[in-house]
């Protein structure tokens, strides 16, 4: 009798350790599903962090203040742009890599835009962008890089030298009346940049005027002091005849006087420091700078008259430089990793200034 008993009573410990385990493999199943759960939601979440922060240019364009800090615009001013840019939302202007395509197109095309001009404005770090608009850093890279080439390409289809009655029109009344046909104001500017590793780059990028290393372009400027022309980026060894011949912007003129957008005798200006009255004649040009006192002689007092004029004028291409340079991914030292799209993006921050207003106001002159 007893062993009967102590056989039913294993039976009954076999049959409830079986029915315990199964409560186990239950748990164990329960746990997993709700983990899955878990980490799909808090996948979705991230991927729908966006959506949920709700920044986007939409939402920032209803506090003007704020969005003309983030862009340097006001709202219509940078749906211009974008229109420009974008004629059809419905055509997508950018071929993504495949990898990227199902993120990057989670920002429609303006919140894209907005972006790309948030980093030039701003510098923001990628890290910083990425978690604003709840994209990947690697996102962020692609979408800035991709629109930075699409700018500089769609930008540069356009010729910045308006016609000569356009810019004899618009120009402010003093400056009319003193240089009536003197179109342009020139100058060359300098980006400074990480020093680089190799010897020969630091003697070619090093400039002796910023004591550092740094890059140079020639910017032109209308009397209004709307950017008409801005070279690429060279060394900053250069002097400013070299990059006037080899930035192709002596040839641009004489084809300007060929198609009678200039006419031979204009006038071009410039500060005194820069040397390039023969190769300005060369075009049937003429170039007006401040003239030179001779050494131990007092200057003319019709010779300091037009030095104060010239200054005053000359004024104009500097604030236009300005201008480009308050996008601070070019105020401060250029990092290396952006050597690779720094023309693009130095042509792209100078043509985005001409959707400001005017940098000379009439009542100004």
């Amino acid at each position: 009798m007893d062993m009967l008993a102590m056989m039913t009573e294993n039976a009954n410990l076999s049959t409830e350790k079986d029915k315990i385990l199964a409560e186990k493999q239950q748990i164990v199943a329960d746990f997993d599903t709700l983990y899955k759960k878990s980490s799909a939601y808090k996948k979705d979440k991230s991927s729908q962090t966006y959506f949920t922060r709700g920044f986007s240019s939409e939402n920032v364009m209803t506090d003007e203040k704020q969005f003309k800090y983030y862009t340097g615009y006001q709202p219509s001013q940078f749906e211009d742009v974008f229109k420009f840019l974008v004629p059809n939302e419905e055509e997508v202007p950018i071929k993504y890599p495949t990898n990227r395509v199902s993120e990057v197109t989670r920002l429609v095309l303006k919140d894209q835009l907005f972006l790309t001009i948030m980093k030039l404005r701003h510098n923001f770090h990628h890290d910083d962008l990425a978690y604003r608009f709840g994209v990947s850093k690697q996102t962020v890279s692609v979408i800035f890089s991709h629109w930075a080439n699409y700018m500089f390409l769609r930008f540069g289809e356009i010729s910045f030298w308006p016609l000569r009655d356009v810019i004899a029109q618009h120009m402010p009344t003093k400056y009319a009346e003193e240089f009536p046909t003197t179109f342009a104001m020139l100058d060359c500017t300098e980006i400074r940049i990480t020093k680089p590793s190799s010897l020969k780059a630091q003697s070619q990028t090093y400039s002796d005027y910023k004591s550092g290393n740094t890059l140079k372009g020639l910017v032109a400027c209308d009397p209004r002091g709307s950017v008409i022309f801005v070279s690429m980026l060279f060394s900053g060894a250069m002097s400013d005849k070299e990059i006037f011949i080899q930035s192709g912007f002596q040839e641009m003129l004489k084809d300007l006087v060929k198609e009678g957008h200039l006419l031979e005798g204009d006038g071009l200006m410039a500060d005194k420091g820069f040397n390039i009255e023969e190769e300005v004649r060369k075009c049937g040009l003429v170039l007006n700078i401040p003239p030179f006192s001779r050494q131990g002689k007092q200057m003319s007092s019709s010779d300091a008259l037009l030095t104060k004029k010239i200054a005053k004028h000359c004024v104009h291409v500097e604030r236009a430089i300005e201008r480009i340079k308050r996008f601070k991914i070019l105020a401060g030292r250029v990092d290396l990793t952006l050597f690779s799209q720094i023309n693009q993006i130095w042509f792209v921050c100078a043509f985005l200034t001409n959707f400001f207003p005017p940098a000379i106001k009439e009542e100004n002159n």
